[in-house]
């Protein structure tokens, strides 16, 4: 019998470690004593500390106790609910990202590190959690085929991106494929695609557009590969 595993460890880069941001990643083994610069280290270890939506419950429903907020019954307390109290509290209720992250966000099972970004940053209690590093792998106890990778997030208001291995696994797999049956327009699309999931994590619209265009450019500029 084979065993899988996921572990990762990261960092976020704030001012200070507040009430908030203890509420919000404690879950991830948040380390308050292994900090350099502004960077606070967060892990998920297997068999360890599994970061689960139910733990950040417990955290939020603590957060708003120690702030004197009304907490419901603990048959009826929510994330969601918790949640509209403390938007309120910090003047975040107008945020539509979070608006939509409450109604939408089925806050179940494994917490994920964009949800608590974007959580973090309404809710600033004078953290300024500017940035989010985290790298993780996952294995297995025997060497199987594809058992074995690695992902990695970077997270700011101003970009996201994400990647795993096997993406790039994929992505050189239908690459290859239109290269060998000449396929200009599907060997395009992807390298289209490529550059459209890069310029998505840009959060500023305006500059966003204008990047596209320069990107478009400065590939009209590029001299072809092999060219003299």
């Amino acid at each position: 019998m084979a065993n899988n595993y996921y572990e990762g460890t990261g960092v976020l880069m704030l001012d200070r470690v507040t009430p908030v941001i203890k509420a919000l990643f404690s879950t991830f083994a948040l380390d308050e004593d292994h900090s350099n610069g502004g960077q606070v280290y967060i892990a998920q270890i297997a068999e360890t500390n599994e970061p689960q939506w139910s733990d950040v419950l417990d955290g939020l429903a603590d957060l708003a106790t120690q702030l004197g907020l009304p907490v419901l019954d603990d048959g009826e307390l929510s994330i969601p609910s918790l949640l509209e109290h403390l938007a309120a509290h910090f003047g975040a209720e107008q945020n539509e990202e979070l608006a939509n992250l409450i109604e939408h966000h089925q806050f179940e099972d494994g917490a994920d590190l964009d949800a608590l970004f974007l959580i973090a940053t309404c809710l600033d209690d004078g953290h300024h959690l500017a940035v989010i590093q985290f790298e993780g792998c996952w294995y297995c106890s025997k060497p199987r085929l594809f058992e074995f990778g690695g992902n990695g997030c970077y997270l700011s208001r101003e970009v996201q991106v994400f990647r795993t291995s096997s993406q790039v696994l994929q992505l050189g797999d239908q690459l290859r494929g239109a290269v060998l049956t000449a396929d200009l327009e599907g060997a395009s699309a992807l390298i289209v695609q490529e550059a459209t999931n890069l310029l998505t994590g840009v959060s500023d619209e305006s500059f966003r557009l204008k990047l596209r265009q320069r990107v478009i450019e400065r590939l009209a500029q590029t001299p072809a590969i092999g060219a003299a």
